[in-house]
Order: structure tokens, then sequence, then C-alpha cells
């Protein structure tokens, strides 16, 4: 699933690479997630290998990491935004970075994380890789002249890829967080210009295909079963949709207060109930636990599982040649 969200406040953005993006869902001693840096846009600023959090708190401020200089004009105008209730607000409209965040199937998840197949986390890594190449190629910028506007192709990006595991109720859950800063390089203009995300949006669908193929080609490579699903995602073959339902609790939450909402104020059920949902799921969150470790959660999953369940999955494993990290 590719799932686009655009961050406006520059505090929240400081706070987010601080409290989320480097410490994914739990808290371990001493553990931080270290980010990579990819795009055309970040090899020409010479940003590479792992993401430093001066480097990204600069671009976050729109600031060239290494002079200090502004990297691209910006310009103020206010926008609409939902509030806790669903009602729409003004707000003013700066635009920090867009996270474009990645997520397999649950099936594939439980495997990975639950079962301890780490080839599962590897090919979810490459196939991110490859879905944001595509991506790049729809990157843009506005073009200005003579009172009217258009959109010119720039094909780079600056960008920073987050991994985590889990998901805020601490189910396994493998998703990468593509932080996409609010600047591309213009080669017509010779300069750094805003990042125009329209047809990275437009080409949503395609670029989460892309992803989905990659994924399950490198699964059914490793001996994995696939189920195909109409709306383009898949799920593993062997992994029943009870277990998958126990590991998702988080959605399940989701669901659970937009049905609330929605029931104290019915008025906002003709509206985007999408936006609802996506409001409760990134400003609704649960706090964070403190040291929980691999191990912790393994046992964590391992006791919310039936014995058949335990068993279901070890059966799956063992037929790709790997032993159940958790007792029956």
């Amino acid at each position: 699933m590719l799932s686009p969200k655009t961050q406006y406040n520059l505090k929240n953005a400081q706070e987010y690479f601080e409290e989320h993006l480097c410490a994914g869902d739990y808290y371990s001693e001493g553990e931080r997630i270290r980010g990579q840096w990819f795009g055309k846009g970040a090899e020409a600023l010479g940003l590479r290998a792992d993401v430093g959090r001066d480097e990204f708190l600069a671009l976050c401020e729109n600031h060239h990491q290494k002079t200090g200089e502004s990297l691209t004009q910006r310009r103020k105008h206010l926008r609409r935004e939902m509030d806790e209730n669903g009602d729409e607000r003004n707000a003013a409209n700066r635009r920090v970075f867009y996270d474009f965040t990645l997520s397999p199937p649950k099936s594939v998840s439980i495997a990975a994380l639950a079962g301890g197949d780490g080839r599962i986390i590897e090919a979810h890594s490459r196939a991110v890789s490859v879905a944001m190449g595509e991506l790049e190629q729809f990157a843009s910028t506005r073009v200005r002249r003579a009172g009217s506007s258009s959109d010119r192709e720039t094909g780079n990006v600056v960008g920073a890829c987050f991994h985590h595991d889990t998901s805020r109720a601490l189910d396994p859950h493998l998703h990468s967080h593509c932080i996409l800063f609010n600047a591309t390089h213009d080669a017509s203009e010779g300069r750094w210009k805003a990042l125009q995300n329209y047809e990275m949006l437009r080409a949503q669908k395609y670029v989460e295909n892309v992803y989905y193929h990659e994924l399950a080609r490198a699964l059914i490579d490793f001996g994995y079963g696939i189920a195909n699903h109409r709306r383009g995602d898949f799920e593993l073959k062997g992994l029943s949709s009870a277990l998958r339902d126990k590991f998702s609790k988080r959605h399940a939450e989701i669901d659970e207060k937009t049905r609330i909402l929605l029931a104290n104020q019915p008025e906002k059920a003709s509206g985007n109930v999408a936006d609802i949902r996506e409001h409760i799921a990134h400003d609704e969150r649960s706090r964070k636990i403190k040291n929980v470790g691999r191990e912790k959660l393994l046992a964590l999953w391992n006791q919310q599982m039936t014995k058949a369940e335990r068993a279901e999955l070890a059966g799956l494993l063992a037929e790709k040649g790997f032993l159940a990290v958790f007792s029956g």
C-alpha cells in the first residue's frame, strides 16, 4: 500500500523526525532507526548513506545543509485542512515535506517479523527502492510566465527513507516512510524550486503496483504462494484471515474511532471519510511504549497467537526451510 501525507508545520516536522522516524513505534534503550538518503536531488546536494539529524532538520527549514542559505523561494498562502472534529479550517500553507509510506500486505509482515524470515524484509526494502525510483520520474516544479502557470518535469527528488517494523499497537507492520523534501532542481532555470507533487499523486496507483510487483516476484522466488486481489494487492497463501485480523489492531482502532465520530456527527458522513480516517491515523496516536526490544516483541506476538495459529505460521515457514522463532 502507498499512502501519501503532506507535512505543513515546521515544528511538527522536526518532532516527527525525532520522535517517530528515528524512534519507530516503540522505544528500546539506545536504539535509533537510521534513515538513508535517496534520489538524484539528494546526490546533487552531496547527501549519501545515512541520514544525519542536522542535515534533515536544515532541509525542513528550507536551508542548504552545507551553506545554511535558503534552498528555494517559498510563497505562503492559506490552505484548507481538517481539524480533530472533521471540520475544515484555514491554515498556513507551507509544505515542509511529503511522506510517502509503503507497506506490504499484513500476511507478509507476519511472516517476515513474527515468523522471522529476514529475506522478506530485504525484499521489501528493494521493492521500496524500485518504487521510489519510479515515483521520482514524476517530480516536477511550477513554471509561471506572463500570468499563467504550468508544470515542468524535473525528475529529481531529495529523499530520506526510514524502515519501521511495528504499528502503534505493536502489531507486526513492516513499512517504510519515504520523505520527499519540498525541493527539486530545475535544470532549465539552474536553481532549486519547490517540488510540485501533482503528477506524483496521479501516479500513486502505478507506483504502488510497481512496489507490489517487485515484492511479489521476490516472495514467489522464495517459494511463497500468492493470492492476488482484484484491487491490485495480494496476501500470502497459508495464513488465515483470522490471524491477519488479530495483528491489525491499529486498523480496527481507527475504524472504531471513525464510527464513533460519524455516529456523533452524522452530517460528516457525506464528506470525505477517507480524510477523517487519515486525520485519526496521523493525529490521534497512542503513546509509544518504552523499553520494548526485539525479544519482548517476539514474545508478545507469540502470546497473542493460539496454538493452532502458531502451528499455521510455523508450517508456512517450514515449507520455506525456516524454523519458527517462537515455541508452539
